[in-house]
């Protein structure tokens, strides 16, 4: 007998020995992918329901709080007159706030409008700045594109004397804005 009839022979004989049931097998293999998307599926859903969580919680915290209301009243009306006008100060360099000294200019504008005129070393944004009057309290959101990101609006008590605008912090967690504000009596310029 040659070898090429000896290796037909023996793989004839392998071949009988092994019977699989393939209808068996391929309800295994098809109940075992049904399973495996299905954990798929319950794990993105579970992870879909978690950022939405998650986001909720972080609008409710960071989003939703009595300071961030408009600072103006949407009929337009404030009661700005009396504090419209150039301010000029020169904020001395502090150990806590060393990015924010130097010479700052406010013009208060109307409909609560506040331009911000920086120190040349300051690197910050100071556009988009509002502001309101409420008896004599000043309500502002300086810096909360940057130094006070997610903070609520600074509110300051307001002092004249002649062309002199004192501001003491009433409330306001941002050390920064408290730093420009009331480190320095506000001159009124022409």
């Amino acid at each position: 007998m040659s070898v090429d009839e000896r290796l037909r022979i023996g793989l004839a004989r392998n071949a009988q020995s092994c019977d699989p049931d393939v209808e068996l097998l391929l309800k295994a293999a098809l109940t075992r992918g049904q399973r495996d998307r299905l954990l798929r599926w319950a794990g993105v859903t579970a992870g879909v329901v978690a950022a939405a969580c998650t986001a909720l919680v972080l609008a409710l915290s960071l989003g939703w709080r009595s300071d961030r209301a408009p600072l103006v009243p949407a009929d337009g009306a404030t009661s700005t007159a009396a504090l419209q006008g150039l301010y000029a100060a020169d904020v001395p360099a502090q150990p806590s706030t060393p990015s924010v000294a130097g010479r700052w200019v406010l013009e208060f504008k109307p409909q609560g409008v506040l331009t911000v005129t920086a120190p040349p070393a300051y690197p910050g944004v100071v556009s988009g700045v509002l502001y309101a009057v409420a008896g004599d309290e000043l309500r502002t959101d300086l810096f909360s594109q940057d130094l006070c990101a997610g903070q609520p609006l600074g509110r300051y008590a307001m002092t004249r004397s002649g062309t002199r605008l004192t501001l003491t912090t009433t409330v306001d967690p941002c050390p920064q804005r408290v730093a420009v504000l009331t480190a320095a009596s506000w001159t009124a310029l022409p």
